[in-house]
């Protein structure tokens, strides 16, 4: 029997391995996730590195009961591995399978469903006071990576966490820095000998009898920790968090198993809020996602040999974006791009290259990357502010104060709208049109082709006023009519807004064959109305239908419910979208399948609200 699977049927016998064996067991793990992902697709780089660090804590620490918490949710695969998950990892984002996050409905094990970052540290610090409040001795264990220091909400926990003093230990998982051997030798001897039960108990002693001499116990008490930071800053780069009020320790090596266990079960009895700096390597252990892990963050199925793609897909609508952008730009200096740490990801990686001094990657931190364009929009440049939906939402109140109050002509270029599909609840692009259709002096768009995504774009480019974009992640047909069917006096009308109008082209093909009158439009604008669709909707109809790839509360449909309202019409409207609800991990095609937004569930929709109306 493997390690693995010792460790998988009884949890304590990984406290009772060997360092030896500890290392074995890490290498089965790492094979097992590489044998995984390449299969189902995943998070590589970042698990990879992840791996010894969360086997160490696992070793020290008894999770459940004691919590850990990750920031982001993309280092979690060993954690899930080690919980009771191992057989059930062969499902990974497949549909009713693993989630690739951590995810409280599969295991208690898994506190939040993780997967916006800087959370961890507000959420860990929460449970810290309320473990405490209930008089419970569990311990909490914050992982957060490099990442999440460029976001303003890590800051704002951090601040409080040290105001507070609340017992935490927060581990930073550092996979950019590099760290000499002998410094790194340095750093955990100091480490090792500051966080030693022994010196540690001293210390407080030493303390407690400083304070006892009169005038000058302060004094001394106060050059003893003088002469700490002292030493500390000689080695280490953590005064930054020592001036917040957490305790700095490392940095330390991240895949050495051995400093790892030692210094976190030193750890274990510190009571105060502790910052430990750990140094890991991405795609560790797998040579072409430790030559390229930019290229292995998220990766679809691949050849574990090579480490190629197993499919070439056609161009994306991010890739269509991009070259567009870069065309816009060689003729406008004017045109500024701005991401947050999605570089790779929107493929802006071209545009960065050709115009270094007009994109701006300003990490993970989408609310400052929405002010800042604010900035550049009002001395006359035309920012384009370039982020996934399900990131964008976090920046709702500077869209909303910032931009659109101040009608400043920012371009929101919205990716990944819509179903995302294997990354599953946290990061489903479908509320994006509900809470963009709630800003004043906003337009919103949704292109239903490439050819109509170019359009848009450079209409939004040309008009001074706030604008969105939002378009699916992995397809768009190169172009395609706006209309099909019956015309102008069709009994029913379809509106098919952006990704879905295809769809609704298919659908209404099928019911023609049924006789019904039908005529099917895409549809490009949500924000207004476009006049052509007003006019569509005064028209005499049986039965309307609006489609989309977003929440059925607050989107598409909404917006035509709320025009034929204000019109005073009584036209029949059937809503169709995704649910009121969080949708979980899964293939695109199946998960609108699911929710009846393809060509064949569409036609059974409608035919069945027709069927409905004729029969009252």
């Amino acid at each position: 029997m493997s390690l693995l699977d010792q460790v998988s049927e009884d949890k304590h016998t990984l406290k009772r391995l060997t360092l030896r064996e500890l290392e074995d067991l890490a290498e089965e793990i790492r094979n097992l996730i590489i044998e995984v992902v390449a299969r189902n697709g995943g998070h590589l780089a970042s698990n990879l590195g992840a791996i010894e660090l969360t086997i160490a804590i696992h070793r020290v620490f008894t999770i459940p009961p004691d919590k850990l918490v990750f920031d982001v949710g993309h280092q979690c695969y060993t954690h899930k591995i080690l919980t009771n998950r191992k057989d059930f990892f062969l499902t990974l984002r497949q549909t009713g399978g693993l989630s690739g996050f951590p995810c409280p409905e599969e295991s208690q094990a898994d506190i939040f469903f993780t997967g916006h970052a800087g959370t961890a540290v507000s959420q860990a610090t929460g449970l810290s006071l309320g473990e405490e409040s209930l008089k419970s001795n569990h311990r909490i264990i914050a992982v957060i990576g490099d990442g999440s220091l460029t976001n303003g909400l890590t800051f704002e926990g951090l601040n409080f966490l040290g105001a507070s003093r609340k017992k935490l230990l927060v581990i930073l998982n550092d996979n950019k820095m590099s760290i000499s051997p002998t410094r790194g030798a340095l750093s955990y001897y100091l480490t090792r000998l500051v966080t030693s039960p022994r010196i540690t108990r001293q210390k407080q002693e030493l303390h407690q009898a400083l304070r006892k001499i009169p005038n000058i116990g302060d004094d001394l008490l106060r050059l003893a920790e003088e002469l700490e930071t002292k030493t500390k800053e000689l080695l280490v780069p953590g005064v930054f968090f020592e001036k917040l009020g957490l305790r700095y320790l490392g940095p330390i090596d991240g895949h050495d198993l051995r400093q790892l266990v030692e210094i976190l079960t030193n750890l274990q009895e510190i009571n105060e809020p502790v910052l430990l700096h750990v140094v890991t390597k991405k795609g560790k252990g797998y040579r072409p996602a430790e030559e390229h892990p930019e290229n292995f963050h998220g990766v679809g199925p691949f050849d574990i040999k090579t480490g190629h793609p197993m499919e070439k897909n056609g161009p994306t609508p991010s890739a269509y974006v991009a070259k567009t952008l870069e065309e816009i730009a060689s003729h406008d200096d004017t045109l500024v791009v701005l991401t947050a740490a999605m570089e790779k990801g929107l493929e802006l990686e071209d545009f960065s290259l050709r115009f270094p001094e007009r994109f701006l990657d300003v990490g993970i931190a989408e609310s400052h990357c929405v002010t800042l364009a604010s900035g550049l929009a009002k001395v006359g440049l035309r920012p384009v502010v370039a982020i996934y939906s399900t990131f964008l939402q976090r920046a709702y109140d500077q869209i909303w104060h910032d931009v659109c109050l101040q009608g400043l002509p920012v371009v929101f270029l919205v990716d990944r709208a819509g179903v995302v599909g294997e990354d599953g609840a946290t990061h489903q692009g479908m509320y994006d049109l509900s809470y963009l259709r709630t800003i004043p002096r906003l337009r919103l768009f949704a292109p239903y082709s490439l050819e109509n995504l170019g359009k848009c774009l450079h209409q939004c480019l040309r008009e001074k006023i706030p604008s969105a974009i939002r378009y699916p992640r992995a397809y768009l047909p190169e172009n395609m009519p706006q209309s099909f069917g019956s015309g102008e006096e069709a009994e029913v009308l379809i509106l098919g807004l952006g990704s879905l109008a295809e769809e609704c082209f298919t659908a209404s093909q099928l019911l023609q064959t049924k006789e019904l009158s039908v005529s099917a439009v895409a549809v490009d604008q949500v924000k207004p109305l476009s006049d052509e669709v007003k006019r569509l909707l005064l028209g005499k109809r049986q039965l309307v239908v609006t489609v989309e790839e977003n929440s059925r509360v607050g989107g598409f449909g909404a917006a035509v419910l709320e025009y034929l309202a204000e019109q005073r019409r009584k036209t029949p409207v059937l809503v169709l979208g995704l649910p009121d609800d969080f949708v979980s991990h899964g293939q695109r095609k199946q998960i609108l399948e699911k929710y009846g937004l393809f060509g064949r569930g569409i036609a059974r929709s409608v035919e069945e609200a027709y069927s409905w109306l004729g029969s009252g």
